[in-house]
């Protein structure tokens, strides 16, 4: 039997209308869709990206990444996560793994073709690039990352304090991913090297609860939610 194609979609960050021409053909000609969700719930914000565009019932599944730093509980997840796609793979289906953003960019994508391609090494992989939360952020933020000779830097929040300290200065647009549980110190760290005035924030980007951080400076709120996104630096287009 045939074996079945992996497409790894990005489906960009969360407005239903940046999901690109070639994801949506892919998505509608795909046999079988998979989508990660969270073990403590089974919603899904990649799904809620492309359900408006779904013409008509197609069987999807969710698979549970747990959010943890125990290392042998993210690899038993990623390893049952595999099993699963290479079964409907085996069967000669067609599959497709939707994720927030672009597959290559902090994608929960990336652990699982690592596992699949241990059970299936011959299996043919095609990564469908998606609208990535930087972008989509500059955007709105009308914030220009990079311009001539300028450098940018992408780093998640949860090592943002330490690279803010020992970077910062060196890189011209900083953009933090996942600020939410490290903001405090991501704030402080980015006051002593004396940026923090240059930086913008947004939460829920292109979505209706959206929120916009112009001025971090003034701010005293510590906490802000898990889709938010900080830029450092930029050039304003407005």
């Amino acid at each position: 039997m045939r074996l079945g194609k992996f497409f790894g979609v990005g489906v960009g960050p969360g407005d239903p209308e940046l999901l690109t021409l070639k994801a949506l053909r892919v998505l509608l000609a795909a046999d079988h869709l998979f989508v990660a969700s969270s073990s403590k719930n089974d919603y899904s914000r990649a799904l809620e990206v492309i359900k408006p565009h779904l013409l008509e019932p197609k069987p999807i599944e969710k698979l549970s990444f747990p959010m943890t730093y125990d290392r042998k509980v993210l690899v038993q997840a990623w390893e049952l996560n595999a099993k699963k796609v290479a079964e409907k793979l085996c069967q000669g289906k067609d599959v497709a793994f939707i994720t927030l953003g672009d597959p290559s960019f902090y994608s929960t994508l990336i652990y699982l073709v690592r596992e699949m391609k241990k059970l299936l090494p011959w299996v043919e992989i095609e990564i469908i690039p998606g609208v990535t939360a930087a972008q989509a952020a500059a955007a709105r933020l009308k914030v220009a990352l990079s311009e001539g000779e300028s450098s940018v830097l992408f780093v998640s929040g949860i090592k943002g304090k330490e690279m803010i300290y020992h970077l910062g200065k060196e890189i011209d647009t900083l953009v933090l991913y996942k600020v939410y549980r490290q903001a405090a110190n991501i704030l402080r760290a980015l006051k002593d090297i004396g940026r923090l005035e240059e930086t913008k924030g947004i939460s829920f980007c292109g979505l209706p609860q959206e929120k916009i951080y112009q001025d971090l400076s003034s701010t005293s709120r510590s906490k802000f939610p898990y889709l938010t996104l900080f830029i450092v630096g930029g050039r304003g287009l407005d």
